[in-house]
């Protein structure tokens, strides 16, 4: 259990395409959860989109660190390999991320 340990900023990304086969969704899910985190309040599956089409789910995670973040997000359609199945799926999810609006 990590929960209540993130004494440094540390920003944290964890994408699953939801067709995924290796790694499913499913269980990407159930390791996020054994961390021990929980949602933040009102950012538990929000959907996200790209051209006003739905692109995925994403949930925000509390750390305890008002200076760090760990975002989980779906995309809809895409395998294994995100970037390869759903490439501007991918890039939209990495702006967000990386501007700081997720």
């Amino acid at each position: 259990d990590m929960a209540g340990k993130t004494t440094t900023s540390l920003n944290m990304l964890v994408m699953s395409g939801d067709d995924d086969s290796i790694c499913s969704t499913g269980g990407t899910q159930f390791w996020i959860y054994d961390l021990g985190y929980d949602a933040l309040k009102g950012h538990l599956w929000q959907p996200w989109d790209v051209n006003g089409q739905t692109a995925g789910f994403v949930t925000h995670f509390d750390l305890g660190n008002p200076s760090s973040s760990f975002v989980f997000a779906t995309v809809h359609g895409a395998g294994h390999e995100v970037p390869a199945y759903r490439p501007l799926e991918a890039l939209e999810l990495f702006k967000k991320f990386l501007s700081g609006e997720w």
